[in-house]
């Protein structure tokens, strides 16, 4: 038996209507949060669950409307903090700011019948993707061989890498690589690797040389890290197939190793 809530058209990133987020949020006990206008709510439950009777909750993510974007927490950069652009079809722009640890369950049975998502503000289908990525890291972990971190590490400082990329946030999808054998190797042994830059689309040529020369840096620190470099490549997510995805996991500022506990960002996932 479907749930009422899969007729109204709720999903996987629908967005809750101002009018009914006080009433939610009293639901779920966070009433100190009901007249900060800043807040939304944002279904974060996969759309088979919200439609599902069998499952009994609804979770739903707290975002609070921001003024501007930065650059540093969009394409799940970070995977404790979300910043993204919203369609709005009544205001100029719907810039939103999320925490992974902050969200709410609600009981079906408690949520007022009848009531339907926002249709006048929505994700596109882009950011729709990087939503759901973002919540998914809390989950999924990947991460590169202890050995390899412990090498880049040594011939380019993490902190030296972040302010490399922190002035192309806006513009970077991420930096891929491509690690055989992925695994632990001892000293005496190379990785083979290779290197992928992923863009946004129409860059200008000062913007893409600018990312050129922060890849000819992670191809030189790679190298000097004793690793077999071979293909390196800049392309934009619309040139890279899945497959070819699935092959590579991404550097991030956050990078973890094998041995660390600590959740990763997640990768792009296009699957």
């Amino acid at each position: 038996m479907r749930h009422w809530m899969e007729s109204l058209g709720w999903l996987q990133g629908s967005i809750v209507k101002r009018e009914n987020v006080a009433q939610l949020l009293e639901l779920a006990g966070k009433s100190n949060l009901v007249n900060d206008d800043r807040i939304m709510l944002i279904v974060a439950s996969g759309s088979c669950d919200v439609a599902n009777q069998a499952d009994p909750i609804v979770e739903f993510s707290i975002a609070r409307s921001i003024e501007r974007i930065d650059g540093s927490f969009r394409y799940n950069k970070n995977p404790r903090r979300l910043h993204c652009n919203l369609e709005s079809a009544v205001l100029s722009k719907v810039c939103l700011d999320l925490n992974a640890y902050e969200k709410i369950a609600i009981s079906k049975e408690l949520l007022p019948k009848g009531i339907g998502p926002n249709t006048e503000i929505c994700f596109s289908q882009n950011e729709l993707s990087f939503y759901v990525d973002w919540l998914a890291a809390r989950y999924k972990r990947p991460a590169f061989p202890t050995e390899f971190d412990r090498r880049i590490d040594l011939a380019w400082k993490k902190e030296k890498r972040r302010k490399a990329v922190a002035k192309l946030s806006d513009k970077l999808i991420g930096i891929y690589v491509k690690v055989y054998p992925d695994s632990e190797i001892t000293q005496s042994e190379n990785y083979a690797v290779d290197l992928l830059g992923l863009i946004i689309p129409d860059l200008s040529e000062d913007d893409f040389k600018t990312i050129q020369i922060v890849i000819d840096q992670y191809k030189q620190a790679l190298s000097d890290a004793k690793m077999d470099v071979g293909e390196v490549k800049i392309l934009t997510e619309f040139q890279v197939s899945v497959g070819t995805l699935k092959q590579y996991k991404r550097f991030n500022l956050d990078e973890l190793s094998y041995k660390n506990e600590d959740p990763l960002p997640p990768e792009l996932n296009m699957i």
